[in-house]
């Protein structure tokens, strides 16, 4: 009921502001990728500990042990090999492109995480994502290898179930996080044998659209797999899926006119048409302010700022946007609706 409320508030905050909420839309396309004649992917070796897309920042891990290797988080890849088996292809989904024929799509590992750009403080509700298989996932799930068995097979397991009928699933749960904790979660399968009738039985091949809105108010995402493929050192199936086209709308609900750490920062009036004033519990502060918009560029900056002293932003675009205060004191956000 609370993320309910949360969402009418900010159709209310809307109407009354007379904006629509701009969505961000990680889609991966403006990433560089190597040149060919090398593989199409960039999987984090260059030390990074991962990227941002569209005010999102997806965490990498990359050890260089015996090599080099990927080992958690997020990689992306223009990849296109949908027949090739094995943990030498885990880079291509199986689809063979990004959402709707697009070039770039992300690949995650088990317990991937994706940050809400921290550097504007940015918290928003979750539209959703697409998400596929990758050939490595899907083609070990649908013939089985020498570590995973070939889905709804009972051979050497289970052997009191018929052949063929074993309730296999691959599962991608997303959990929401808002300052630290669990908002909610959202469940989809990437295949799915648990079916009376086995004709209804699949492992994902296309893109396929998963709402979040049930997460509410958040700051990050962490994405967990599950499999009925269990051994004794834990999941058997390749713990990798491919997401594209993932969807925020900033939080307006928290839109106010006080700050985070009790500093007493305020800005009036918000929204506004053209100036803007501070007020704060010390008025001999200097303080420098930073506008950052939706996507995380700096728009205006402006050094020097003391109480009651207007600040002019009537040539930027009406829109909402995060508001850095920088100050002896330290560093606080809020936000800012310009209309």
């Amino acid at each position: 009921m609370k993320k309910k409320l949360q969402t009418l508030a900010l159709s209310v905050l809307l109407s009354a502001t007379g904006l629509q909420a701009q969505n961000v839309i990680s889609d991966f396309e403006n990433l560089v990728l190597p040149p060919p004649p090398a593989a199409q992917y960039w999987n984090g070796n260059d030390l990074s500990g991962g990227f941002t897309n569209g005010a999102m920042y997806f965490k990498n891990n990359y050890d260089t042990s015996w090599g080099g290797l990927w080992v958690g988080g997020f990689a992306y890849s223009a990849m296109t090999d949908t027949v090739t088996s094995g943990f030498g292809n885990m880079y291509s989904a199986k689809t063979g492109s990004g959402n709707n024929g697009s070039t770039i799509y992300a690949i995650g590992q088990q317990n991937a995480v994706v940050l809400f750009d921290s550097t504007i403080n940015l918290q928003g509700l979750a539209d959703g994502f697409y998400v596929t298989n990758t050939t490595y996932a899907y083609n070990s799930m649908r013939d089985g290898d020498m570590f995973s068995r070939k889905f709804g097979d009972t051979t050497g397991t289970n052997s009191g179930l018929p052949q063929g009928s074993y309730p296999d699933f691959f599962k991608l749960t997303v959990l929401g996080y808002n300052n630290g904790s669990i908002t909610d979660s959202v469940e989809f399968y990437l295949a799915d044998y648990r079916f009376t009738n086995d004709s209804l039985d699949y492992i994902v091949n296309t893109w396929e659209y998963v709402d979040c809105s049930p997460l509410g108010i958040i700051d990050s995402l962490k994405f967990v797999l599950t499999s009925s493929d269990m051994g004794p050192f834990g999941m058997n199936t390749p713990a990798f899926f491919g997401i594209d086209d993932l969807s925020i709308t900033p939080d307006l609900v928290g839109i106010s006119n006080t700050t985070s750490n009790n500093q007493s920062f305020m800005l009036y009036p918000n929204p506004t048409s053209g100036n803007f004033y501070v007020k704060s519990n010390n008025e001999s502060l200097t303080l420098m302010i930073t506008l950052f918009d939706i996507n995380g560029k700096t728009v205006f900056e402006k050094e020097n700022i003391r109480a009651n002293q207007p600040v002019d932003i009537s040539t930027l675009a009406a829109g909402i946007y995060t508001v850095k205060f920088t100050s002896e004191k330290g560093t606080e956000y809020t936000k800012l609706i310009k209309d």
